[in-house]
């Protein structure tokens, strides 16, 4: 009996150490299609010296790294929404989370330069 308690109670813990929440997230609404706004934030993050491990335009994703100390993992996604097309970014420093104020630089200069392209 007390190794059942023993394996059951191993097994919750476990369970809460893979156990991971989605980083919070920054949006920002802006007046461009999904795929010029998917662009565009491609040309920014190369720009800004992102690697770009993964981009699909069918899922409206970008998945990019940039190396630093320690590195860290940005998610950028277009959502088209009846409302409008809305960027949104998130990401890991490390084990821990980036916060969300700190890619409105980024969201800005793509925002700007989908205005100035409009």
């Amino acid at each position: 009996m007390s190794r059942l308690v023993i394996v059951c109670l191993l097994l919750a813990l476990t369970a809460c150490a893979v156990t991971s929440t989605s980083p919070p997230e920054r949006e920002l609404r802006v007046e461009a299609s999904p795929e010029r706004a998917l662009a565009v934030g491609l040309d920014v993050m190369v720009e800004r010296g992102f690697v770009i491990r993964m981009a699909d335009t069918g899922l409206g994703r970008i998945d990019a790294v940039r190396a630093a100390r320690p590195g860290y993992v940005v998610h950028y996604e277009v959502r088209e929404t009846q409302s409008g097309t809305w960027l949104v970014v998130s990401g890991r420093r490390g084990t821990g989370i980036i916060e969300p104020h700190r890619f409105d630089p980024l969201l800005a200069e793509i925002a700007a330069r989908l205005e100035a392209t409009r």
